[in-house]
């Protein structure tokens, strides 16, 4: 699947409506507010993004321990699961999202995957 700026809003549709993550509607905003940076080309549909500082908008999740990600993976509609990590900025405002085929990036995302049921997320929900 080609990685352009209309692949990455879609993802972000998805993402945000399904209710297994928690800060769905904070993606939305957050992404409305976003200026994509960065397309990645080898294959996989991950984005780089930037939120204006002074945007007073609402941290996307609670951190859990050091890093400012949160994870999960999904089973998907081919034989391997769609890897998926929302990353943050400083002010915890979105700032990437790497979205890969299996859980080591090894192939292009395809044309069509869709997601299925929530294999795990880290931190655990």
């Amino acid at each position: 699947m080609a990685n352009t700026e209309l692949t990455a809003r879609a993802w972000v549709a998805v993402l945000a409506n399904r209710t297994e993550l928690p800060f769905g509607s904070n993606l939305r905003e957050h992404f409305s507010r976003a200026r994509i940076t960065s397309l990645c080309d080898c294959g996989c549909n991950s984005f780089e993004c930037k939120v204006e500082p002074d945007s007073s908008l609402h941290p996307l999740f609670d951190r859990i321990g050091p890093l400012p990600s949160f994870e999960a993976a999904f089973e998907t509609n081919t034989q391997e699961p769609v890897d998926v990590i929302f990353f943050t900025d400083a002010n915890g405002y979105l700032s990437g999202i790497d979205i890969s085929l299996g859980l080591s990036n090894h192939a292009p995302v395809p044309e069509q995957v869709q997601l299925g049921k929530l294999l795990y997320t880290m931190p655990d929900l």
